[in-house]
């Protein structure tokens, strides 16, 4: 156990309701500090009360310590659940705060696997809590399937030396330095308490990281800068109509005019590569993914297009609605389509509607979308594009598999979101949604274009800063140009390495976490039963007795 420098057992009593204060003000600081609140220094801090809460506990209760944090920290950074699923499901206000409430608690049981995982290993084994928690909490992130993924390490999404290890690492990196970051300062915390006499050293070996960290975030840029400079560029436009979703079937040629309209007024300043429109302006019936669609359609603009539609088409005797993106050249001609692949539960269908029909009846809101599965980039005038609706820009894997080239690997050299963010209202997760989605530039050194009805539209450099972005719920353009980059990253390589890896090592802390207790169990059952034996007079010492007697 020599190498335990943190979570000793500590003879002071601890108040019963100290560690469930901490694991609450851990939560508060974990939404205050991230993407929206904004105060992103609070991130470093906000698992400190939690490890301090756990120091003394059983991993079961540390569980329950982190699920307390967990949940009050996604309480309050995830509020407009509510809103959505009013919006989306047609809910009654009780049951979308239950919603909210149920998604809380499923998201977070990332901090609590954390919790029981980062106490187990460092108890059982003796491990440093500095590199135990990131190596938990990583793993929990990786693997644990949340709706709405929210990466701790989007937080820092303006330190830009910090996250350009995205590029080798993908986000799990960054939230890896966070929570290192979280337990360096409680672990010198503790061994300046408990009077160690190395206290700054796990301080030392952070300050050491952090310089690689920030001075490979310099070289990147610097790099990544000069050639983005000198690399080929599209001029690219969006529109912002500032009307949501549920205003199209409302008037729907209005709806549709007013993103012919701002886009001829785009055209008038300057002439464009190609014009992007957001999720879903379009209801289109098509027989099939060729072809030339009328001109009065797209507003007759002489200049490609990339825009959302929702497409209905005849499979196999059936009707099926596609949520798509659609890219037409300067005639018209479809250049090719994408079909939205991860749909949103309770919004473009109902999990197990399929095997059970009556769900659909029962919630006649929610939409049913057939998920897409070509994973063929767009192709425009000899460059290669990638598209993505929605929220799949927050999923790493997603874009990754995206971002292969499909079956000739044609790499793309830019990417493209379609985006519908009304449903959740004047709240912070457009920001939270475009913050996610930037770090998919750092991940593939590749721009990104976001269209959305009423924001946040924005250009995001390759480098993950939001160098253009319109505001929320405002009728708005963007015009910029763009590097269409070429090569491939670490992480569009490899992935989320990281995440394995730091599986590897929790698997193993476990696992040989419990060999040790119950080897230690066994060695304790064998003592108790020799003492109890102890308690008996020895066959030896009773001949020696009776031999002395007759002497």
């Amino acid at each position: 156990m020599e190498h335990r420098d943190a979570m000793k057992e500590d003879s002071a009593p601890m108040h019963p309701f100290m560690p469930w204060l901490a694991a609450v003000a851990g939560g508060v600081m974990a939404f205050l500090g991230y993407v929206g609140f904004d105060q992103f220094y609070l991130e470093w801090i906000c698992l400190v009360p939690i490890l301090w809460a756990i120091s003394r506990q059983t991993p079961g209760r540390a569980f329950l310590i982190g699920w307390v944090a967990g949940i009050v920290g996604h309480g309050g950074g995830f509020y407009w659940i509510i809103n959505m699923l009013r919006e989306f499901a047609d809910l009654a206000w009780p049951l979308a705060a239950l919603g909210l409430l149920l998604l809380s608690a499923a998201n977070g049981i990332v901090f609590a696997f954390w919790a029981w995982a980062t106490r187990l290993i460092s108890r059982d084994m003796g491990w440093g809590v500095a590199w135990v928690s990131p190596v938990t909490w990583t793993v929990a992130e990786k693997f644990w399937p949340q709706l709405f993924p929210n990466y701790l390490g989007a937080s820092q999404y303006k330190l830009y030396l910090v996250t350009q290890i995205a590029d080798l690492t993908g986000i799990l990196g960054v939230t890896f330095l966070v929570v290192y970051t979280n337990s360096t300062i409680y672990a010198v915390l503790e061994r300046i308490r408990s009077r160690h006499p190395n206290p700054w050293r796990p301080a030392a070996v952070f300050a050491s990281v952090i310089g690689v960290v920030l001075v490979y975030g310099a070289v990147r840029i610097t790099i990544v800068d000069r050639t983005a400079r000198s690399a080929e560029s599209l001029a690219v436009g969006a529109v912002q109509t500032n009307r949501g979703a549920g205003e199209k079937y409302v008037d729907e040629n209005l709806f549709l005019r007013e993103h012919q309209e701002l886009s001829h007024e785009l055209i008038k300043m300057q002439p464009f590569d190609i014009i992007v429109w957001p999720e879903g302006v379009l209801d289109m019936k098509l027989a099939s993914r060729e072809g030339i669609l009328p001109a009065s359609l797209l507003g007759d603009l002489r200049t490609p297009l990339l825009f959302g539609s929702i497409i209905r088409t005849e499979e196999r005797g059936e009707q099926r609605l596609y949520n798509s993106a659609v890219l037409v050249n300067e005639a018209g001609r479809i250049e090719g389509t994408y079909d939205k692949m991860v749909l949103v539960p309770f919004g473009e269908y109902i999990p197990f509607g399929d095997i059970f029909p009556k769900f659909y009846a029962w919630s006649p809101y929610s939409s049913r979308f057939w998920k897409g599965k070509n994973t063929e980039p767009l192709q425009l005038h000899g460059h290669t594009l990638s598209a993505n609706i929605c929220y799949e820009d927050i999923f790493p894997q997603q874009i990754r598999t995206l971002m292969q080239g499909g079956r000739d690997h044609r790499i793309p050299e830019a990417m493209f979101n379609l985006t519908n963010d009304s449903w959740y209202g004047n709240s912070i997760q457009p920001l939270e949604h475009l913050v996610l989605a930037s770090f998919r530039s750092i991940e593939h050194r590749r721009a990104l274009v976001r269209s959305t009805n009423t924001g946040i539209s924005a250009i995001v450099d390759p480098f993950g800063r939001i160098v253009l972005r319109t505001a929320q719920w405002s009728r708005a353009t963007l015009a910029g140009r763009i590097p269409l980059m070429q090569g491939r990253t670490v992480y569009a390589v490899l992935g989320d390495w990281i995440g394995w890896v730091c599986a590897i090592i929790a698997i193993l802390g476990i696992g040989r976490g419990y060999q040790i207790k119950r080897r230690f169990a066994k060695s304790s059952a064998e003592h108790i039963k020799k003492d109890r034996l102890g308690m008996r007079v020895p066959q030896g010492l009773q001949k020696g007795k009776r031999h002395q007697h007759k002497a």
